[in-house]
């Protein structure tokens, strides 16, 4: 079903090419390709590891070809990393392009066991680089659905050309981008060398880019190295996605791309992953908010006990539709957790109004409980980010034998010291909403493609620092 799907629509824009550097396939040449590879591919299940992007998307075409399940990795998060995914599934090979050539090796000490009933196209994991990742299992339906879906909305087409900076190992970039674009005759171009903002404004200048996704951090990054460019001018579209986003940055964003059509979106692995979009027409306005349910989708808010919630009240958003996960690879307890009557609990905490507008408050388990106080980072954050002071803030909570939880706060930005950040944090927050902890740095830590890491992790030492 997925590799008939893709491949009739590549069909139709034989021309549009994917590349990297000097390296350029036509999409003929790349559905050749893959179905030539793929008859190679007998084993059932590949992990795929390469330093190329543009490999990587190879492998991944040809094991949807073959219609065998791909489990991606990623060089950039490291090697415990990907040892965490390969012991998690433990995948019979591998597709790699070490030594410059895609070629499958077999791994030794496989015990991949295939799922009963339908096999999914792919696994993808939640995490991987601390602990035991998920691996989420997504069927053929699962991805087709969610491709179909964005194309409504995604208004790209043969003469756009997207720049893919970030892995495919996300599955906001293997649907939302790759996949999504190729269905819709885009060109494609891969960059693999991580998150460099003035790198890749300068790739986006040089290969005429008029199409980039990626999280609120990155693009305001961008937006302050890109002030004034070629590139910013000539940006038509952009997505925004991963991260809460304030109403501050979407205002950065909209000044910094002026002649660009931004789609706020949101989703997650786990609905493979699309969720919502929030139309270009709205963002100046209501860019803080994530949109209105896909297509195919229906979303409700509810409470603890699992009942719906009034329109604006906040709850954890839950999705039900074609698009949502056949469960985690071989881990019942964790799918029966997360699905349940039919719905996906997202754990996200979210409000939706009459007409379906969904805006995002937080993760669950961000959620800083104080003294009986549900407190949401991101609202201290939003608050926070309104100060020309501040570049990056990240709350988080501390776990307190009195009060519960106290309030931690990483903060970069023109401060003399903790005084100051803590003089504007009274003049912005509620008094229950001050931070008992700040550590003020030079960069808040962040992955390979440039979103926030949200530990909340509490460092003995920092408390005094």
């Amino acid at each position: 079903m997925l590799w008939e799907y893709i491949k009739e629509k590549m069909d139709r824009y034989p021309n549009s090419a994917l590349s990297e550097g000097e390296v350029i396939y036509a999409y003929r040449e790349v559905s050749a390709f893959a179905e030539r590879l793929a008859a190679q591919l007998t084993g059932s299940c590949y992990g795929v590891l390469c330093r190329s992007e543009l490999s990587g998307a190879l492998a991944v075409l040809s094991c949807i070809a073959a219609g065998v399940p791909f489990v991606p990795l990623c060089h950039r998060y490291g090697r415990r990393h990907c040892e965490n995914i390969f012991q998690t599934i433990r995948p019979e090979y591998i597709l790699t392009d070490e030594g410059g050539k895609l070629r499958a090796a077999e791994l030794e000490d496989s015990t991949y066991c295939a799922p009963k009933g339908e096999r999914p196209a792919a696994i993808l994991c939640t995490s991987g680089t601390t602990g035991a990742p998920k691996g989420v299992m997504l069927s053929e339906k699962n991805l087709c659905t969610n491709v179909s879906d964005i194309c409504r909305y995604f208004a790209i087409g043969p003469g756009d050309r997207i720049l893919i900076s970030r892995s495919l190992y996300h599955c906001a970039v293997l649907t939302g981008e790759f996949l999504t674009a190729l269905c819709q005759g885009a060109h494609i171009h891969f960059f693999s060398e991580g998150f460099h903002p003035g790198k890749l404004l300068q790739r986006i200048e040089e290969e005429e880019i008029t199409t980039l996704c990626g999280t609120p951090t990155m693009l305001g990054a961008l937006a302050r190295f890109g002030r004034q460019t070629v590139a910013a001018r000539e940006l038509r579209t952009l997505a925004v996605s991963g991260e809460c986003m304030d109403a501050i940055r979407a205002g950065t964003i909209r000044r910094a791309f002026p002649a660009a059509r931004i789609y706020h979106v949101y989703g997650l692995t786990e609905a493979s992953p699309r969720v919502t979009f929030l139309p270009p027409e709205q963002f100046a306005r209501q860019g803080s908010y994530v949109g209105y349910p896909l297509h195919s989708l229906q979303l409700r808010v509810v409470d603890k006990k699992g009942r719906a919630v009034f329109p604006g009240e906040t709850g954890e958003l839950c999705v039900r539709g074609d698009s949502v996960m056949m469960g985690y690879y071989n881990d019942p307890a964790a799918t029966d957790a997360v699905l349940r009557g039919g719905w996906l609990h997202t754990g996200d905490l979210a409000a939706m109004d009459r007409n379906g507008l969904v805006k995002i408050r937080g993760r669950k388990d961000d959620l800083i409980i104080r003294g009986g106080m549900n407190i949401y980072p991101a609202e201290i954050e939003r608050c926070l980010a309104a100060d020309p002071r501040v570049r990056e803030v990240m709350a988080y909570g501390i776990p307190d034998p009195v009060s519960g939880e106290r309030i931690g706060l990483r903060i970069a930005g023109d401060f003399s010291g903790r005084d100051e950040v803590l003089r504007m944090c009274r003049q912005w927050l509620l008094p229950y909403q001050i931070p008992a902890v700040v550590e003020l740095m030079e960069a808040l830590p962040k992955n390979g493609v440039g979103k926030l890491l949200r530990t909340g992790k509490y460092r003995e030492d920092t408390e005094n620092a």
